[in-house]
């Protein structure tokens, strides 16, 4: 009876790593990258308001099914936006997909960041963007993903 028991524990706990493509040894993380950041206009109250919009790539040949992202955004190494999106699409086994994310600013590392900008007279700023990425299909309750680049400035104009 004993060896029931293990044999049955043995086939499910098989049965959940095989099912869970975040925790199978070739699964990649996916890779973000943040295609433009737009002031978005103003509303009642003083909020700034910005969309962000991301690139997903899955890199894994099973689908990745998001339950969530959290993301800090800074820019010239000011934290200027923190937010989180419940509502994002599963993106295909080696697929791409664009996500818009709408963000409310801090206002104190919007401050200093536009200090910055406008005493170097850039024309781009870099920015890093921390995300955690929730995932709903597996046993791995999230990733986390860091990035930075250089956004230009030019395309507002």
């Amino acid at each position: 009876m004993a060896k029931y028991y293990r044999l049955t524990l043995l086939i499910l706990i098989t049965a959940l790593f095989t099912g869970c493509a975040a925790l199978s040894p070739n699964f990649q993380k996916p890779e973000v990258e943040v295609i433009a950041v737009e002031p978005l206009p103003a509303r009642t109250g003083n909020n700034l308001k910005f969309r962000i919009h991301l690139r997903v790539f899955n890199p894994n040949n099973s689908e990745l099914a998001l339950s969530g992202l959290y993301y800090t955004l800074r820019l010239g190494g000011h934290k200027v936006l923190t937010g989180t999106s419940n509502n994002l699409m599963p993106i295909a086994p080696y697929g791409q997909d664009d996500i818009a994310v709408d963000a409310t600013a801090s206002l104190v590392g919007s401050i200093f960041a536009a200090v910055d900008l406008i005493n170097q007279n850039q024309d781009s700023i870099p920015y890093e963007l921390e995300a955690k990425i929730g995932l709903s299909k597996s046993l791995l309750p999230s990733i986390r993903v860091n990035i930075s680049g250089v956004i230009s400035l030019n395309q507002y104009q």
